[in-house]
């Protein structure tokens, strides 16, 4: 939550391509926390330097891609392992709904991701009405 604020308070003293170098790799992490965490820095990265973000759709899109596939069920599935990857699909989605209001074109890959999340995938309302926005 540290680098939220400091996004806010102290963004003309950041290199922004370094700090992305830093928080982009969380978002293959083993940790769903971690994972979050990166999501939340994303979403606010998209609105406070949107331009250095689209800049590095390309990277974000393959793990974004693979979280929002969801996680693979099996006959050992548990409902709660269910539930937690739901959360972070969502919380991946929030970032690809932000991302999306930035990168429109920047990336082929970032745009098939958009695509397929409003087209095909259970996401698609939701994501719909996060771009809508308030």
């Amino acid at each position: 939550m540290g680098a939220l604020l400091q996004l806010d308070t102290c963004l003309t003293k950041l290199e922004l391509h370094e700090f992305l170098s830093k928080i982009i790799p969380g978002l293959l992490d083993d940790s769903d926390e971690i994972k979050v965490i990166t999501h939340m820095l994303l979403f606010r990265m998209a609105q406070v330097a949107p331009t250095a973000v689209s800049q590095r759709l390309d990277e974000v899109s393959p793990a974004l891609e693979k979280t929002m596939q969801g996680l693979k069920v099996t006959k050992d599935t548990v409902k709660q392992d269910l539930e937690r990857a739901a959360e972070l699909q969502r919380s991946a989605l929030r970032a690809v709904a932000a991302l999306s209001k930035i990168g429109a074109g920047v990336s082929a890959r970032f745009d098939a991701l958009v695509e397929d999340i409003k087209r095909g995938s259970a996401w698609g309302l939701e994501f719909k009405e996060l771009i809508a926005g308030p």
